[in-house]
């Protein structure tokens, strides 16, 4: 290794983070104390969509054993949790407030990651986020977005108000942003791992964060704030939360492998665009980035399976081995019409399990995003998380800083859909990192915000680089189209059948064959928080890690030399 090659590289969906990760990594921690560190600064960096007690869906890649891990940090329905109860009084929809909490699933889920992946103790990673949260940072586009667009929904619940409208108006560009309590909460954690790794054992003084979060004083505040507002979280829900460590999903693909979270996320549709579009073109090939009718044809033909068929598989029969099959996605690209747009969504590939969606509105359709941090280190060790959940559609917990998660919001209450809820289940939750394997064994790692479109800027990403040949670069920086005709994963669940938006310079012919085509397409791309911008890290051809950020929304990214010693 020359002095000055590339060891590490770190795209985080923050500058302010990513200069965390690095630093991180240059004290000579592992990309996995790195990702929890940056995941725990975008908490405080991104509070506006990224809550301390959200949701943090992480894979993990350990070179030295060759093995890729989904930490599944996703929530659980609370035992008391009844759709029935949703069906007679709020007219089938899971509305905003306290009934849509899950358990705080993030927290648990860094610590499961350290634990048992990580070389540090939480202190040294939480303390950049917890000096950020107390000295402040200017507030930067997004967080001027949500507290302008969604003014009237903070204005719902005072603690809210009072944290993320500061001087009792939305945030400006710039403006001093401090969150005093949110410091105070992450100065507790750190002195509880301090205390239990005071005699060098550092799994004690993680389990100590865990037992003050999850059983201690904070549990505490969290379940008296949910019983005022008559919520259904209990101390039992949240003292016998586990994070639950599975081999990643695996799925064959051009030439290499796709590796997502399980079918408790929306990850797995990734695997089977890429397959659509992987045997289409072996059916069909063509020079240049896959053609956009075909794109968005394949895309709703595997979202159609995603609302058919994908659940927590704790409680869901999910025939993954069926649908990430090559000879199925052969079938599947198959029935793309190369003249013709599906005029809705079509039905799925298999004899359908799932249930309808229901009436929809547009009234209060705000889709719950994330931000993202990725990272490989100088071991080969690849991180891809998305820590998410947003800070308008409940009540924050008074004196902690943050909204428990209301991934609740990403259930469905209709009978026989697979995604409905249940007690002690896992929403389909939309944030879903990603990881592909090449066929010459190089790792790209990525994920970012944008909802329910943060998987179709994934497809077109890899698409246009491992179909397209365009470079990793190019391939972000390319003209995307979305389709809206799945349902969204968040209530109240919108579809708008036919409906393609379509980014600004993607050209006026492309546009026009679409139209011909059938589709119903709109020029510009999804608004605000809704805007996919994908962070990316991967290996060069001599092995060199490298980083990529999607200018769309800001991030930072960091190339680093060997570590300090």
């Amino acid at each position: 290794m020359t002095p000055n090659r590339p060891v590490f590289a770190v795209s985080v969906g923050h500058a302010a983070a990513a200069r965390i990760a690095a630093d991180v990594l240059q004290a000579g921690g592992n990309a996995i104390d790195a990702g929890v560190a940056a995941s725990i600064a975008l908490a405080v960096l991104h509070s506006e969509q990224v809550q301390l007690g959200g949701v943090a869906p992480m894979l993990i890649h350990i070179a030295a054993e060759n093995r890729t891990w989904a930490v599944e940090a996703a929530g659980r329905w609370p035992a008391a949790a009844n759709p029935e109860f949703f069906s007679q009084h709020h007219g089938g929809r899971v509305p905003q407030g306290v009934l849509r909490h899950v358990v705080p699933a993030a927290p648990h889920g860094w610590i499961t990651a350290l634990a048992r992946f990580g070389t540090m103790g939480f202190a040294s990673l939480a303390e950049p986020a917890r000096d950020l949260a107390a000295t402040g940072f200017a507030a930067h586009d997004d967080l001027v977005f949500c507290t302008t667009r969604f003014e009237r929904l903070y204005r719902q619940y005072p603690e809210n108000t009072r944290l993320w409208l500061p001087g009792n108006a939305p945030l400006k560009p710039g403006q001093h942003f401090v969150q005093s309590d949110l410091a105070t909460t992450l100065d507790r954690l750190i002195q509880a791992d301090r205390r239990g790794a005071a005699h060098g054992d550092r799994l004690a003084g993680l389990s100590a964060v865990t037992e003050l979060f999850y059983r201690g004083e904070i549990a505490d505040q969290m379940v008296r704030h949910v019983a005022d507002h008559g919520g259904w979280l209990t101390a039992s829900d949240l003292a016998g939360h586990q994070t639950p460590v599975s081999p990643a999903t695996r799925a064959a693909a051009l030439g290499g492998e796709v590796l997502t979270c399980g079918a408790w996320s929306q990850g797995p549709a990734l695997s089977q665009m890429l397959q659509i579009l992987d045997q289409a073109h072996r059916a069909d090939p063509a020079p240049g980035p896959p053609d956009p009718h075909r794109v968005l044809e394949a895309m709703k033909l595997a979202l159609a399976d995603r609302e058919a068929f994908y659940g927590d598989p704790d409680f869901v029969d999910v025939p993954l081995a069926t649908l990430l099959d090559p000879d199925y996605a052969a079938m599947q690209a198959a029935r793309i019409d190369p003249k013709r747009a599906t005029a809705r969504l079509p039905a799925p590939g298999l004899p359908r399990q799932g249930g309808g969606a229901g009436p929809l509105s547009l009234d209060d359709a705000a889709a719950a995003d994330t931000s993202v941090a990725t990272i490989i280190d100088a071991q080969g060790n690849n991180f891809a998380a998305t820590p998410s959940d947003m800070s308008f559609d409940a009540p924050a917990v008074p004196g902690l800083g943050f909204v428990i998660s209301t991934r609740g919001a990403q259930s469905y209450v209709a009978p026989g859909h697979t995604a409905r809820l249940a007690a002690g289940k896992r929403p389909r939750v939309s944030a879903c990192p990603f990881l592909f394997r090449t066929e010459d064994g190089r790792y790209i790692a990525g994920g970012g915000p944008g909802a329910d479109f943060q998987l179709q800027a994934a497809l077109q990403v890899l698409a246009g680089h491992l179909i397209g040949g365009q470079s990793l670069e190019e391939a972000v920086l390319a003209p995307r189209v979305f389709t809206q005709s799945a349902p969204t994963s968040s209530e109240p669940h919108l579809v708008l059948p036919g409906q393609v938006l379509a980014e600004d310079g993607l050209p006026d012919d492309i546009i026009d064959t679409l139209t011909t085509k059938g589709h119903k397409v709109t020029r510009g791309a999804p608004k605000g928080i809704s805007n996919p911008s994908l962070c990316i890290v991967y290996q060069t051809a001599d092995g060199s890690p490298a980083a990529i950020g999607d200018p769309r929304r800001g991030s930072g990214q960091i190339v680093g030399t060997a570590p300090r010693a």
